[in-house]
């Protein structure tokens, strides 16, 4: 990806070129003219804006800005031109077509950089009329087509800086995932409801089984976080030394799913072995889950609703009172606080704060999941293959359901609480704000696989 530098570098050559503005040495020697910019397509002058099915707005903002502050100030037209997107399927091979007027506006077509500044106000491409009207939702834009918006620059008082003074805005009303939180070092989920003992948590302890499952898309298979500590595990969701789906190990495949069955309630240890035939890539969309279950003792993991790997006769020899799995056990240790008798003390005293519920976090900070997140679930039950594949991508009536203990869709867009649709409700919650990635559309592949 070219810096913004560069870019400039780029833009000066070719302003010499044309026996421009590049010799112009200002008094606070600047090496070349001022141009002016759009930000959004300083990283990329395709910008995808791909909508949820069941918005009828959706906004894409960005500004006008400049290489460096001018003395006076700087105005400048901002337009769409639909002539523009012969040009983009010719650069692109595509064959897409103009969104209808309808469905856009512009907040503003001109727009001032003020002298002393870089930046001028914020505008706003917005969409709209997506949904059509009516309860039959005439008019809609139809689901699942591309179309384009060119947004350029088609005035202004200083040079443009050749192509980032146009974006292109990718618009598809989408029937597919399009929400998803990123996570990484310093942003992962955790259940303050499920730590205390009550209804909320109840239900997460004492089981016989068990199922994780979420879509992830993991950015960078890390091997050091930003201080150089060493980092060979990246945690999806679970319980440290207990029950934990996670992706590497120590003199384990970086990129390949692990299900650490540690705990009291499974005993299977870690599983599978290392295998590099079944790492993950970096870049692309997983449905990933783990089941096991005492009465069958048998493990499974499952990648794009498929069984990876499975093994039985593994885990504990007899389900018995004393060995159920508990995912709550923060909450049972809260339950010996409150109630400090010598028996509770000998059953729930040793469940500190190591043994917590989390997503994208284990033992401590640096073994972060650096990628994205959706849908993910936690069941009481070993989920068979058939309800695997069926529902990779979204499970209908949660909260009729009362083996879905937890059911977090992260389709908030915004904010840092992530909303539990299970009967349970406990919501997640993130340190800091997550960032929640613009472009998000997760393919349904049950749907287009036989």
């Amino acid at each position: 990806m070219k810096t913004l530098k560069h870019i400039l570098l780029l833009a000066c050559l070719a302003m010499l070129a044309a026996q421009t503005a590049c010799t112009d040495y200002s008094a606070d020697d600047h090496k070349f003219g001022n141009v002016v910019y759009l930000d959004v397509a300083e990283t990329s002058e395709v910008q995808a804006a791909t909508i949820k099915n069941t918005l009828d707005v959706f906004d894409r903002t960005f500004a006008a800005t400049l290489a460096y502050p001018s003395d006076r100030d700087e105005t400048l037209s901002v337009t769409v031109d639909p002539s523009l997107v012969e040009r983009y399927n010719a650069r692109y091979g595509t064959a897409w077509t103009m969104l209808d007027a309808k469905y856009y506006t512009l907040s503003s077509e001109t727009a001032t950089i003020a002298a002393g500044k870089t930046t001028s106000e914020t505008l706003t491409l917005r969409l709209q009329n997506l949904l059509g009207e009516g309860a039959d939702q005439t008019g809609a834009l139809p689901l699942d087509e591309t179309y384009l918006v060119p947004v350029t620059i088609s005035q202004s008082s200083v040079p443009t800086l050749g192509t980032s003074s146009t974006v292109w805005y990718v618009v598809k009303r989408s029937s597919n995932i399009t929400t998803a939180a990123q996570l990484g070092a310093g942003n992962w989920i955790n259940f303050p409801t499920l730590d205390k003992y009550g209804a909320n948590s109840q239900a997460w302890n004492g089981l016989t089984a068990m199922t994780y499952e979420a879509l992830i898309y993991i950015d960078q298979f890390a091997t050091s976080d930003e201080t150089s500590t060493p980092v060979s595990i990246s945690s999806v969701m679970g319980v440290e030394q207990y029950l934990l789906l996670r992706i590497g190990d120590t003199n384990f495949e970086r990129q390949q799913l692990q299900f650490d069955g540690s705990g009291s309630g499974s005993q299977f240890g870690k599983f599978p072995g290392s295998d590099a035939s079944k790492n993950l890539a970096a870049g692309r969309w997983y449905h990933v889950a783990c089941t096991y279950d005492q009465a069958t003792q048998t493990v499974r993991i499952y990648v794009d609703g498929q069984i990876q790997s499975e093994e039985t006769g593994v885990g504990v020899a007899s389900s018995t009172e004393d060995n159920r799995i508990n995912l709550a056990m923060r909450a049972l240790y809260d339950f010996y606080l409150k109630n400090p008798t010598p028996d509770n003390e000998k059953k729930y005293g040793g469940f500190g704060d190591a043994y917590q519920f989390f997503i994208g976090r284990s033992y401590d900070d640096y073994r972060p999941m650096n990628g994205r997140i959706a849908e993910a679930r936690v069941w009481s039950v070993a989920r068979t293959p058939e309800q695997i594949w069926e529902n990779m991508y979204e499970i209908a009536d949660p909260e009729s359901d009362p083996t879905l203990l937890g059911y977090w869709k992260f389709n908030e867009g915004a904010g840092n609480t992530v909303k539990d649709y299970s009967m349970y409700g406990n919501d997640g919650e993130s340190e800091i704000d997550l960032v929640w990635p613009d472009g998000i559309e997760i393919p349904k592949i049950n749907e287009t696989e036989e």
